[in-house]
């Protein structure tokens, strides 16, 4: 009987994330989300400054760079039950498609800056749960 208690136990320890981690998976995905932000507002910035005619490639990074504040926003200030309904609002006012939107949520998850295995694995378990709210 004290096997099957230390077999629970041992279960119980590694059963996924756990508060601390998520707490850390959003706040990751949203530095994530931040960085692409400003890596898509600096694209917009410099196809405008090239003179080269590119006013859709300049719009649409511009959209997905507000998109992706607008997500990382979502993440941090919102319950989960909210955030799905929060990004497609958000997709649906910038004139981005939710599959769009789904893409570059998960490409951030994809482009986390830390080493925190559990941080990475709630990450990407946060931006699964929106995938499947938006789908």
């Amino acid at each position: 009987m004290a096997m099957d208690d230390a077999a629970a136990e041992l279960a119980a320890e590694f059963g996924g994330p756990g508060p601390e981690d998520v707490a850390n998976g959003v706040a990751v995905l949203a530095a994530s989300l931040l960085a692409q932000a400003n890596t898509l507002a600096c694209t917009a910035a410099a196809l405008r400054k090239s003179d080269t005619d590119h006013e859709g490639a300049i719009e649409a990074a511009a959209a997905r760079a507000s998109l992706a504040l607008a997500m990382a926003q979502a993440l941090s200030e919102a319950g989960p039950a909210a955030r799905p309904g929060l990004i497609r609002a958000a997709a649906d006012a910038l004139d981005v498609s939710v599959p769009g939107a789904i893409t570059q949520l998960r490409a951030a998850a994809l482009a986390l800056p830390t080493d925190d295995a559990s941080a990475r694995i709630a990450a990407a378990q946060i931006a699964q749960d929106i995938a499947q709210g938006l789908s």
